[in-house]
């Protein structure tokens, strides 16, 4: 058996990748220090273990979410070994493994399905395709990934194939007219599904617990602040 660890950064010299390739971090829109990050405000006693929020927003008056593709970044193995997600602090000191092209296609294609679905099945707010106004722009970022591999997981070539361990989530939104960051929502989650639940086949097994873990949590969060609770 070999294993694979991938740790994963929002430096600015982070590799980032994309359907589209590689192009640094700076050069996305992808929400990771938007203007107006430093004045948003802890919330305590929240579903996330990080919470920041701008004071005083009002997420009720938006009626549509428009979630936009899941963000994975790679940290380049050169670059320093700190970084920052917003007020996240994490310190890995391994080398960096780059997935394979289709295994990122297919686990952000697995992340961005398992959300939709929740936001859609629990939130009172209409998916849409644009930003515009009375829109929430949801941006889902996902780093410090740890993956291992396994001889039971194997391709037909006998690669083996990728499993999540744990990685940090990141949901930033924003408001969809002004692009204004609204709110983060951040933790470090392990992917241990109970046996009944666990796969053993298919590209990124088990990644769909995961997922649902972290997609449910953001809507329990996201409802919890547009029914009044306090954002302060």
């Amino acid at each position: 058996m070999t294993k694979r660890m991938v740790f994963v950064s929002v430096l600015v010299l982070a590799v980032v990748l994309t359907v589209a390739g590689s192009v640094s971090a700076r050069s996305l829109e992808i929400g990771y220090e938007p203007e107006g990050l430093d004045e948003l405000e802890k919330v305590k006693k929240s579903v996330f273990s990080t919470v920041l929020v701008r004071p005083d927003v009002d997420f009720s008056r938006y009626g549509k979410i428009h979630p936009k593709t899941v963000a994975l970044v790679i940290r380049d193995p050169s670059s320093v070994n700190q970084f920052s997600t917003g007020r996240l602090l994490v310190k890995r000191e391994k080398e960096s493994v780059i997935p394979e092209y289709e295994e990122v296609v297919e686990f952000k294609r697995i992340i961005g399905e398992v959300l939709a679905e929740r936001i859609g099945e629990e939130l009172d707010l209409e998916l849409v395709d644009t930003a515009g106004p009375g829109t929430l722009t949801l941006q889902p970022v996902v780093t410090d990934v740890e993956i291992s591999s396994s001889s039971k997981n194997t391709a037909e070539d006998g690669r083996e194939l990728p499993q999540l361990d744990e990685g940090v989530i990141v949901f930033d939104l924003m408001d969809g007219e002004t692009g204004e960051i609204l709110a983060r929502f951040a933790e470090e989650r392990r992917n241990r599904p109970p046996k009944a639940e666990r796969k053993s086949e298919g590209l990124w097994p088990n990644l769909v617990y995961w997922a649902d873990q972290v997609a449910g949590d953001l809507c329990e969060q996201l409802s919890r602040f547009r029914n009044g609770a306090s954002t302060s």
